[in-house]
């Protein structure tokens, strides 16, 4: 995402409060990604559709638009990396009009591999409507066509029509859903949401289109696939770190003592749920700051070290270069550290007053104030593990990510085995487990790194 940070960072010079404020929100909407805005929808939607909807009803909603996006992100996880990977190496050769065509056969694959997927979880294990059936498909492909998409966003510089594209998007998603319920039910709802979602793609696909596709021909390009084959690392990067994200939840689905059978094979954990989901919120302002700040400063020091080192630097050059590099990922970790800091204790201090304000019970409280400390050390992992990327540490960023999933996996299992005072143990102690190896990676990576530029083929 850096491509989009320098933008935004035009906005603060000079520096004025609007500047500062119109970069920050945009920077918010764009970095928060469709899945931490999905969280927003469910929840307004939620309260919104209280008066046409019956409770039922309502479940059903949520929870197949949860299991839309739990599926779509671990099934684009595994494509995430390596088009990111394929995007940059692209960008590195001084070819960027070779990305649209390759983003085109993504999204073909990306397409036929959700209509199958979607089709065998709503079409054959939901027994619903046939406008069900449709509307939940039609959302589940459209919502793994807007992750790939998105993909693309860090080689963009409109960040004005992409802000846009999303809000107008979801807002569009929430409208209709509400409008189409209101009317004809749940599954018309479903379809309006769908539609939105569709509105948001095509606002995405036009921003690719309009900035890279150039004189560059419209038909798909598969050379996208030898990443696969060159990179399989990144494949399961992306997959378990995406699975870690939602295995405990998927467990809390299928075992928790609350769990309730929704539709088939669509089940819901409504005490753990809502908690996660608040917890995940709160990390829209680390998002904004790691995206704008840390993410940017590190990219541009990293950039002059490789310059140092690639066009004949001195070797006090490089060093200097090194240093800088180091300070700026020191400087924007710490901001990153003390602003999401700020904002999980905060919001661990006033958990009682938003339990209230929501309605939500003691238990609720509880796992929320438990996930909020996961959600905090998620944060640092994700930013760690981006960093590694840059470094090129492959081989760390896929322990971490292993150390993830199965770490959620197999301790959010015993919490849910256990009782209600366990709830979301699991995931703070995965998150943490991540983050540490990430940090060790990071430190041990850089304080070698023109060893590792020299020999990239060392450990």
């Amino acid at each position: 995402m850096a491509g989009i940070g320098f933008e935004l960072r035009k906005i603060l010079i000079p520096r004025t409060y609007a500047g500062t404020l119109r970069a920050y929100l945009y920077a918010g909407v764009i970095s928060s990604g469709p899945w931490i805005i999905s969280i927003v929808s469910i929840i307004l939607l939620n309260l919104i559709l209280q008066p046409v909807l019956t409770e039922g009803e309502r479940v059903l909603f949520s929870t197949t638009i949860t299991h839309s996006y739990a599926l779509a992100l671990i099934l684009t996880g595994a494509l995430q990396y390596v088009l990111n990977r394929h995007a940059a190496d692209l960008v590195s050769a001084a070819t960027p009009e070779r990305i649209f065509p390759a983003a085109i056969a993504a999204l073909v694959l990306t397409a036929f591999l959700s209509l199958v997927a979607g089709g065998l979880l709503f079409g054959l294990f939901t027994p619903e409507s046939l406008l069900y059936k449709a509307a939940a498909i039609s959302l589940f492909v459209y919502v793994c066509l807007i992750f790939v998409a998105a993909n693309y966003l860090s080689v963009l510089l409109h960040y004005r029509s992409i802000a846009v594209g999303f809000l107008i998007g979801y807002l569009v998603s929430c409208f209709a859903a509400w409008f189409a319920a209101s009317r004809w039910g749940v599954s018309a709802g479903l379809a309006g949401f769908a539609m939105g979602h569709l509105i948001l793609f095509v606002f995405l696909l036009g921003s690719l289109r309009r900035e890279l596709s150039g004189k560059a021909p419209m038909l798909a390009s598969w050379e996208f696939l030898g990443h696969f084959r060159r990179f399989p690392g990144l494949i399961l990067c992306g997959f378990l770190y995406n699975l870690g994200i939602w295995i405990d939840k998927i467990l809390f689905w299928q075992l928790s003592a609350e769990n309730r059978q929704v539709s088939g094979v669509l089940h819901a954990s409504p005490e753990y749920d809502l908690a996660i989901y608040l917890s995940l919120l709160s990390i829209v302002p680390g998002l904004t700051v790691f995206f704008l700040r840390l993410e940017t400063d590190f990219a541009a020091s990293f950039q002059r070290f490789f310059n140092a080192t690639n066009q004949g630097g001195r070797l006090a050059d490089i060093l200097v270069a090194k240093d800088e590099m180091i300070d700026s990922l020191r400087s924007g970790f710490l901001h990153l550290l003390s602003v999401q800091a700020v904002v999980t204790l905060s919001l661990l201090i006033f958990a009682d007053r938003i339990g209230q304000w929501l309605g939500i019970g003691a238990i609720q409280e509880g796992i929320f104030r438990v996930t909020l400390i996961g959600a905090f050390l998620l944060m640092l992992f994700l930013a760690l593990m981006t960093i590694l990327f840059y470094l090129d540490d492959r081989r760390g960023a896929l322990m971490a990510c292993l150390v993830f999933a199965l770490g959620n996996a197999g301790l959010s299992l015993a919490t849910v085995l256990a009782n209600e005072a366990w709830y979301g143990f699991g995931f703070v102690v995965a998150a943490g487990a991540a983050m540490f190896i990430t940090a060790w990676r990071v430190n041990a990576r850089i304080a070698r790194f023109e060893y590792h530029v020299f020999l990239p083929d060392a450990a």
